[in-house]
């Protein structure tokens, strides 16, 4: 077990400030499928202003969030946007949660297992804040997800990965196995369309369970990686 990543960063973009936050298990759940009131209590309590989190379901559809508020339960992995006060919301239990924040003021989130990696979400994410007029640079901030100590993998499944992605995806787990780095994935999708990867808020949700809820230890509950844009 390593020591907890901080749960938050504060960044410059386009002469506004971006607010990127990580929750834990003390946040409570953030599943989309929470009681109403529960959610939104819980929504306020961690990041106040009016929220666009997805229903996710590891695909590539990307949407364009024009006003607070906008498509919040929509079936989607990834959402751009330009507007201040909209709360771009992942939720997680394992996969990777991704804040992108972009030099001219486009922000941007994505979901990616490993299904939605291979199948190109970040690439998607990364286009739709081109198209939303982004030109400078984009900076990617890797919320908590599972980590190669703890995601066994088909040896054949990750021998695919690794012939697309190159050997650094692939790795060992604690118990020997073969494992899929999915930090590693992400890094290596988002560095092809010129985005660099920033690993300060990432952690191994299965082996920090006073952190972060993880599908693999079963649990029910979801964190929730958030960006906003004052």
């Amino acid at each position: 077990m390593s020591a907890r990543p901080p749960r938050g960063l504060t960044l410059p973009a386009g002469g506004d400030t971006v607010v990127v936050r990580c929750s834990t298990v003390a946040d409570g759940d953030f599943h989309i499928e929470t009681s109403p009131a529960a959610l939104a209590h819980r929504r306020q309590a961690f990041q106040p202003g009016r929220w666009s989190q997805l229903d996710e379901i590891h695909g590539v559809v990307v949407h364009q969030v024009e006003a607070p508020g906008e498509h919040d339960g929509s079936v989607g992995d990834g959402a751009v946007t330009t507007a201040r006060g909209v709360v771009l919301a992942c939720w997680v239990g394992d996969c990777a949660p991704i804040a992108l924040v972009g030099e001219s003021g486009v922000i941007g989130v994505a979901h990616a297992g490993w299904k939605g990696a291979w199948d190109g979400v970040l690439e998607a994410t990364v286009a739709a804040m081109r198209d939303r007029g982004e030109r400078g640079g984009i900076s990617a901030y890797l919320g908590p997800c599972i980590h190669p100590c703890c995601y066994e993998f088909g040896p054949a499944d990750l021998a695919t990965f690794t012939g697309r992605f190159g050997p650094t995806v692939g790795g060992t787990t604690t118990w020997g196995t073969p494992s899929l780095d999915m930090p590693a994935v992400v890094t290596a999708c988002l560095g092809a369309v010129g985005v660099v990867a920033d690993h300060t808020l990432t952690g191994c949700t299965r082996c920090t369970p006073g952190a972060w809820f993880s599908h693999r230890r079963n649990d029910a509950g979801r964190h929730v990686l958030t960006v906003v844009k004052m």
